[in-house]
Formats: structure tokens, sequence, C-alpha cells
């Protein structure tokens, strides 16, 4: 997902390593006419900025350029360029710029030019301002450059629009089965789905925000059916841009977990449920002809039977109940040209490229092999239970196969083997740390409470889990174990405590108008086509 504020993405470590080297992005370095205008904008702003600093703050005319005790200011300017341009190429604004959103090119440009005049202004005053250069002179060069500079980008910017839009009026591209779109797709399940995607010979396009950087997605990043495109998915252009010639668009953007949800409603309303509305009508009117929805099997909440994809649904929390809403919106949009399927995830265990310990069974995994602890939280609770990568294999399973057989359709993904207490998956971790102590607490009650049938994705697309709970666990105590990653507390493996450590003031935002409260009360979806909107 796109949409917290994080630092640009080369000032990120991974970024910098892999993106933010000189000889990296110089090498690159092409010959374009387009790359020769941006240098040559970027040089100009500079020469503009100094020549109307001198008429205007010096109140001297072009001609004492000439003279010999400011000659030394030509060489100070040029250098002054020279360094902007080595700036600009090595974080890559040259050869990179597409990726970068443009208030991401502008903040580069901002901190770029500050910290060029910080130097420069320190650099003088140690040596003593000379007579024909004030300090007047210099803030009004550094100043004019970076809103000069700023505005080449808006301009370019603006124009680029204007010709997608022109492109696209002439000419919407046909949709490709090939061409798929992966929305949040460097994330936890993500994450384990590409390499899967580009395995089977599909041009992959990534819309994300990387709000946890690129490690997730590192072993595949130079393939060449990749694309990655750096955007917070909720922005209208880029989506619009991302679905060109698309056949198929995979959803698994969105804020996940109760936890995360519950920090912020409307947000969660927001990104969970308006947005995804706003996706699946672009995709609908750019031909995307095929529509999977990450949903979740915590639509059921609390139901002392075993439910299947026909059950009422009894969401215990907000996050459940967005998915309950985003099923129904998108089962709006569905017609014979335009086919949706919801994936109901069991509870997702395991490790991909983006790791998780904010999911019980890898964090009482963690917390037993760090903290020689297992805390439950209400052991008589069950949950189904699921692998991240038969997850992914599912989602590629159900893109594989023949329309007719899932267009319209929710399927529960995972295996009636793996419906478990959670006290029951407190032993099967206690026999592989026997040294681990198991405590219950039994004083915060969790309504959730369901087992799930998975029939339906058996019979009629033939999954089965490869792996089991037994074999996740393991997976999960190596990693825990290692010293890959830090302790399973840091922010950056949970959800809520990366949404609290950086807040959620610098999302953008559609506007709620309050079509989505009729939709996040739902208890039964007929059909995907139909929505039933009696409330729960």
């Amino acid at each position: 997902m796109a949409m917290m504020t994080t630092p640009p993405s080369f000032f990120r470590p991974r970024s910098v390593l892999r993106h933010g080297a000189l000889l990296w992005n110089f090498a690159g370095l092409q010959l374009t006419s387009g790359t020769v205008l941006r240098v040559a904008a970027d040089i100009m702003s500079v020469w503009v900025a100094f020549v109307v600093g001198w008429i205007l703050v010096l109140g001297r005319d072009l001609a004492t350029l000439a003279a010999r005790e400011s000659q030394w200011l030509i060489l100070v300017i040029g250098t002054y360029s020279a360094l902007v341009f080595t700036a600009h190429a090595g974080i890559g604004l040259y050869t990179r710029a597409r990726p970068y959103s443009l208030s991401t090119k502008i903040r580069s440009v901002a901190v770029i030019n500050i910290g060029l005049f910080v130097i420069a202004s320190t650099s003088m005053w140690i040596a003593g301002w000379p007579n024909a250069f004030t300090f007047g002179l210099l803030i009004a060069v550094f100043t004019g450059a970076m809103i000069l500079q700023s505005l080449a980008r808006i301009v370019a910017d603006v124009l680029r629009t204007e010709e997608w839009r022109a492109r696209d009026g002439a000419h919407q591209e046909a949709a490709d089965e090939n061409k798929v779109l992966v929305i949040g797709g460097a994330g936890y399940i993500g994450s384990a789905l590409i390499g899967m995607l580009l395995k089977i010979g599909r041009q992959v396009s990534v819309l994300d925000a990387m709000h946890f950087g690129e490690d997730s997605l590192r072993p595949i990043l130079d393939h060449p059916n990749l694309t990655l495109i750096r955007e917070d998915f909720r922005h209208i252009e880029a989506l619009t841009r991302a679905m060109r010639g698309v056949g198929s668009i995979i959803h698994l953007g969105g804020l996940v977990g109760d936890p995360a949800c519950a920090v912020d409603t409307e947000l969660t309303v927001d990104v969970n449920v308006t947005a995804t509305k706003v996706i699946g009508e672009i995709a609908k009117a750019r031909g995307v002809r095929r529509f999977i929805f990450a949903s979740s099997c915590s639509v059921y909440g609390a139901c002392d039977d075993v439910v299947d994809e026909d059950s009422r649904f009894h969401p215990q929390s907000l996050y459940a109940r967005s998915k309950v809403a985003s099923e129904a919106v998108l089962g709006t949009l569905h017609d014979d040209n335009f086919s949706v399927t919801c994936l109901r995830f069991a509870t997702i265990y395991g490790m991909s490229g983006r790791t998780r310990f904010d999911l019980v069974v890898n964090l009482l995994c963690a917390k037993a092999v760090r903290d020689r602890v297992i805390t439950v939280y209400g052991a008589d609770q069950w949950r189904p239970f699921v692998h991240v990568e038969d997850v992914a294999r599912a989602i590629v399973l159900t893109l594989n196969a023949p329309t007719e057989l899932v267009a319209g359709e929710a399927f529960n993904v995972g295996s009636d083997a793996q419906n478990y207490t959670l006290g029951r998956v407190a032993e099967l971790i206690k026999k592989q740390v026997p040294e681990a102590e198991i405590t219950s607490d039994d004083t915060f009650v969790d309504k959730r409470n369901y087992r799930v049938s998975f029939r339906k994705i058996r019979s009629r697309l033939g999954f089965e889990p490869v792996w089991t709970l037994e074999s996740g666990i393991t997976q999960v105590m190596a990693l825990a174990c290692s010293n890959q990653v830090g302790h399973y507390s840091e922010p950056t493996y949970s959800n809520v405590l990366y949404l609290k450590e950086h807040g959620t003031a610098g999302f953008s935002s559609f506007k709620i108008t309050g079509w989505e409260n009729e939709f996040m009360n739902l208890d039964r979806i007929v059909s995907l086509g139909a929505a039933n909107p009696s409330a729960a």
C-alpha cells in the first residue's frame, strides 16, 4: 500500500544502496532528448536565478559581469551548476524520473538545493565574503534555482498528463490477458505472489507505495517482466496509468489486521472500502477482464458451526466489516465482461519477502524462541490457518482458472485440516520449543471464533495447501532464531506498530460520502452481483 508518509525512496537504506549510488545512476544516463532537456533546464535555472539576483538584489547591469573582479563569480555559478547536475543524476532524477512521484521530485530538488546552500554559505563565511557577492545574492540564487527546477518538473508532469489523456482518448490499449497488475504487491502476500506470476510468464506490474522499502521484492527487482510503480494506489492518475493494457488485477492493498484498522476508523473505511470502489470502477472502465480481491475469513467472525461461503457474516471488527463492504461494492460492478472473484483467506502464517510478527502463529513462535513464553488469549477459540505461500498459490490458481469457474464467486482459502484452537497451536509450538511455557490469559475476551469449510476451492479448483501448520512453525522459528531479523517487536514487523509510529496525518483521502455505511453493515452477500442490504 501507498499511503503512509515516508522519506523519498532514495533516502531509504535499501534504495540508497541500489539506486542512490552515483555510479549506478550515472551509468544509466543516456543521450536522449528528454535527458538533455532536463539537464539543460536544471543548469539554466541556476544561471537565470543568478542573473536575476545580480540585477535585482545587487542593482548591477550585465556589463559589470565582464569586469575582472566579477569573473570569478562565473566559476562559482558554474561549480554550483555542476553540483546540481551531479546530485540530480546521482539520485536518479534523470534516469529514474518516471517512477518517482511529483512530490518526491520536488522534495528532492529542495533537499539538494538547501544542502548546497548550507555548504556554500558556510564556506564563504569561513573564507570571508567577497565584495562582489552578498548573502542576499546567495539566497536569491539558491531560492530562484530551486523554484525554477521545481516549476520545470511541474510543467513536465502536466504536459505528460495531457499527453497520456490525449493518447488514451485516441486509443485505449486492448486488455492483454498476460498482463497482471498487483495492487499492494510489495506486501506480505504480494512478495510471495509476484515471483510465482513471473515464473509462469506473466507480465507483472506492482503498484505499491513501498512503506516498508523494496527488500520484499529484492530478488526479482531486475526481472524483465516486472514493472514497479511506487505510488499510492488511491492516486487516480497512477491507477489509470498502471491499468493500461492490463487484463487482470489482483487487489491486495489496504490496511490489514484488526489492530491497525482500529487506529483510525475513517481512514480504514477510506483506504479499504472507498478506494476499492474507485479501483473497481476504473478497472471496469479500462477494460480489465478479471478482478481478484483479497478478502478474509474473519468476515464470519463468531459462529459455533462450521461456515462456508454461503454462511451469514458476523464480523467482529472494523477490518472484517471493511472486507464485507468491499466484497459487496465489487459485487455491484461484476458482470459478464468484468469478472470479480473474492478470496477469503484463512489466518495466514509463515515467512515471505516481507517479514511480519503481528500474526498469531508468527508472533507466538517468536515469543517462544526469544522469551520462552507462549501466551494465548482464549485457548478454546477456533481459527482456520494457511501459509502465505499457499495463499499465493491459490491466487495463481484462480487467475489461471477458466473464467466460468471463478466469475462472481467467493472462495475460502485454506484447508479443513488446519482448523485449530489457539490452545492447540500453542501446543504444536511447544513441541518444537519444549523449554517454552504456555500461559493462558482469559481476561481478554476475543469474540472471534469460527471453523471454516474449504470444500468449494478444493472441489472446484483442486486447491490443496502444500504447507502444514507444523512445517510453517518450523520455518518461522528458524528465522526467529537467526540473525537475519531484529527483535520481533520492531515496528517494521507489525502493521499496527508501524502505523502508530508514523501516524496518519500524511494520508491523502477520498471524501467519504455516506454510501459506505450501508455496505459496512451487511450480514450476507447473496451473490457478487446482488448484495443483500439487511443489517447485521
